[in-house]
C-alpha cells in the first residue's frame, strides 16, 4: 500500500477541479465552451462498500448520482459523478462498475489521485473505516463517512484528528437529518422557548427494522437535529441489538427503547431552556412511517411525523434521500463542512453511550463522560473485511 499519499500530490495529480475542491472553491463552468451549449465539470466521486448494507446499493444514492436507471432516477441532477469503486468483494464491485458506468479498482486506496471527493457508503464496514479513510483524509480529500461513524471514540477521535491535520472536510449524516420535519420541529420547539413554554419530555417513534447500529442510529439523529446536543445521560432499552443473530449478536432485537436525558436546550435566537428533560424513543419496523416526535411543553403538547412516503419509488428518494445527496455535494464543492468535527465526535459519542448501556448495564442511563475511550461496539459480521489488505 502507497504510504506516502500526500494532499499535495493529490491536488497536483488530480487536476484544477479536484484542487478547488479540497481548498474549498471547485472549478467554475467551462468558459471556451459553446455560450449556446455550456458545459460544467464534473466531481469525481469515488464508492467504497457498495455491496450489502450499503446505501449505494439497492439503487438508493447511486442511480442519483448515476443516472443509469431511468425507471429510478430519470435524469443527472448533481454535479457529482461516480467514476471508481472499491467493495471487499470484487465482484460485486465490477457489478457495480458495469451498470453504474465506473471503473473497479483492485485495492481500497487506489483511488486517491483519481478523484476529487469520497463516499464511504457501507454499514458493515464501519468497524474498519479508521483504516479504509485513512488514506483519502491523508490527502485532504473530503469525505463522507457513512453511519455511526465508528464503533468507538478511540476510532472516531483517529478520524477525526487525521482529517484535522489535513483539511479534510468530513461529512456523517442521515436522511433523518434533512427531511423536512426535522426542520420544522427545531422551528416549532424555539417558537415554545419563546413563548416563555416549558419543554417537559418528549417522545418518539423511528422506523429502525428492530435493530440499533445501522437503523436505530436514523432515529437518534433525527432527536438531536431539532433538540441539539446538550444529553447528559443515554440508554438503550432492549431485548437484542440486531434483527437476526450473529456471531456478535445472540439475541435478535424485537423491540427497543432509546432514552436521552437532556441537561436542557438552547435554541439560537429563541431562549434558552436549563431545566432537564429526558427524550425517549421507540426503534420500531413496520408502522408506516419514517420518524416522528411528541413534544410536551407547559400547555400543552405537539406533534410532527414524517410518513413512508408512496408511489413510484423516484418519490421516496427524492424526499427521504436526495437531500442527503445535496449536502455531500455541497461540502464537496465547497470545502465546507456542515456539521463540526466536535459535533461529529458528540454524536457517535451519544450513540456509543446508549449501544454500552444496553450491553454492559442493563438499559440503564450511562453519563457520556463515563464512556471510556477505548470501548468498542460489537459488529454484526466480524470477520466482513479481511484484515491482510491492510499489509
Amino acid at each position: 500500500m502507497p504510504t506516502n499519499r500526500s494532499r499535495r500530490r493529490f491536488i497536483e495529480h488530480a487536476g484544477t477541479a479536484a484542487g478547488a475542491a479540497a481548498a474549498g472553491a471547485f472549478a467554475a463552468p467551462n468558459a471556451e465552451a459553446d455560450e449556446e451549449h455550456p458545459s460544467v465539470d464534473l466531481i469525481r466521486v469515488g464508492a467504497i462498500a457498495v455491496g450489502s448494507g450499503s446505501h449505494l446499493n439497492y439503487s438508493i444514492w447511486a442511480p442519483t448520482i448515476n443516472p443509469e436507471e431511468p425507471d429510478v432516477w430519470p435524469i443527472r441532477s448533481t454535479r457529482m459523478k461516480i467514476t471508481h469503486c472499491w467493495d471487499r468483494d470484487p465482484d460485486v464491485a465490477r457489478e457495480f462498475a458495469t451498470k453504474y458506468k465506473c471503473q473497479a479498482v483492485p485495492h481500497y486506496y487506489d483511488m486517491v489521485d483519481k478523484v476529487d471527493a469520497m463516499i464511504f457508503a457501507g454499514f458493515f464496514e464501519c468497524k474498519w473505516w479508521p483504516k479504509l479513510t485513512k488514506p483519502y483524509l491523508e490527502a485532504g480529500i473530503p469525505c463522507h463517512i457513512n453511519r455511526p461513524f465508528a464503533l468507538s471514540m478511540k476510532d472516531a477521535e483517529f478520524m477525526v484528528d487525521t482529517a484535522r491535520k489535513n483539511n479534510a472536510p468530513i461529512l456523517c449524516t442521515d436522511e433523518r437529518e434533512y427531511i423536512k420535519e426535522s426542520h420544522v420541529a427545531r422551528w416549532k420547539i424555539g417558537e415554545l422557548l419563546k413563548e416563555g413554554k416549558q419543554i417537559l419530555g418528549v417522545t418518539s417513534d423511528n422506523s429502525a427494522g428492530y435493530e440499533y447500529p445501522a437503523h436505530g442510529v436514523h432515529g437518534l439523529y433525527f432527536m438531536l437535529a431539532i433538540l441539539g446536543l446538550d444529553v447528559a445521560e443515554a440508554s438503550l432499552q432492549a431485548d437484542g441489538w440486531w434483527n437476526g443473530k450473529t456471531p456478535t449478536s445472540p439475541h435478535p432485537m424485537t423491540w427497543g427503547t432509546l432514552n436521552l436525558r437532556y441537561n436542557g436546550i438552547e435554541i439560537e435566537g429563541a431562549g434558552k431552556q436549563d431545566k432537564p428533560f429526558v427524550a425517549t424513543q421507540q426503534q420500531l419496523s413496520g408502522y408506516g412511517a419514517n420518524a416522528g416526535m411528541r413534544v410536551y411543553h407547559t400547555g400543552g403538547w405537539w406533534d410532527i411525523m414524517n410518513h413512508w412516503t408512496r408511489g413510484e419509488r423516484l418519490n421516496r428518494l427524492y424526499y427521504l434521500f436526495f437531500p442527503t445527496i445535496f449536502a455531500m455535494q455541497r461540502m464537496f464543492e465547497t470545502g465546507e463542512m456542515q456539521w463540526s468535527y466536535d459535533y461529529i465526535l458528540k454524536k457517535t459519542r451519544i450513540f456509543l453511550t446508549g449501544f454500552k448501556s444496553h450491553l454492559e448495564h442493563g438499559g440503564a442511563m450511562l453519563r457520556l463522560e463515563d464512556l471510556p475511550t477505548d470501548w468498542e461496539a460489537p459488529c454484526p459480521h466480524p470477520d466482513w473485511i479481511d484484515e491482510g489488505i491492510f499489509g
